[in-house]
């Protein structure tokens, strides 16, 4: 279908850097909560730690870099839209690891399996929240003043450009 093609197309540069933005802030989450958890912390003090090593990088990638968005941040129509949609992710680890712990502990696993567990459930919950995220942020950042790039994908029809000459 044309639609969907024009609207990957659109979006096609943007996905690039934003994936690529969600890779290094999932390494960041990933081994701070995989540090603090094997360090003994539960798992909420664990899910909580990982998730503002990775919000930080992500937000000012995704600020930054994916929708090119400079300037003095809006703290009501930029950062608190970002901070809710990055606290449900939170709740979301949270309650997902805790789930986890409880039932791998419960069936008797051993503690390596358990921190694995946690681990991949972790990284699970971002996985899946990665694309409602991107249409969450896409909403909060491609309206914002202060954009500084141009739009990702095909030109725009138009007359070609002109050269002055002197």
């Amino acid at each position: 279908m044309p639609g969907r093609r024009d609207l990957l197309a659109r979006h096609a540069g943007r996905l690039v850097r934003y994936a690529t933005g969600s890779g290094v802030a999932t390494v960041c989450s990933a081994v701070a909560f995989f540090a603090v958890y094997a360090l003994g912390a539960g798992t909420t003090a664990a899910s909580l730690l990982g998730w503002l090593a990775g919000a930080v990088p992500n937000y000012l990638l995704n600020r930054a870099w994916v929708w090119r968005v400079g300037g003095r941040p809006d703290v009501r129509r930029e950062v608190v839209p970002y901070v809710v949609v990055v606290l449900v992710t939170l709740a979301l680890a949270t309650g997902a690891t805790a789930l986890t712990e409880d039932l791998l502990e419960g069936a008797g696993a051993a503690g390596g399996v358990v921190t694995a567990g946690v681990n991949v459930a972790f990284l699970g919950v971002y996985a899946l929240m990665a694309l409602v995220r991107y249409a969450l942020l896409h909403l909060v950042f491609r309206r914002l003043p202060g954009r500084t790039g141009q739009p990702t994908g095909p030109a725009r029809p138009g007359p070609p450009p002109t050269q002055e000459t002197r």
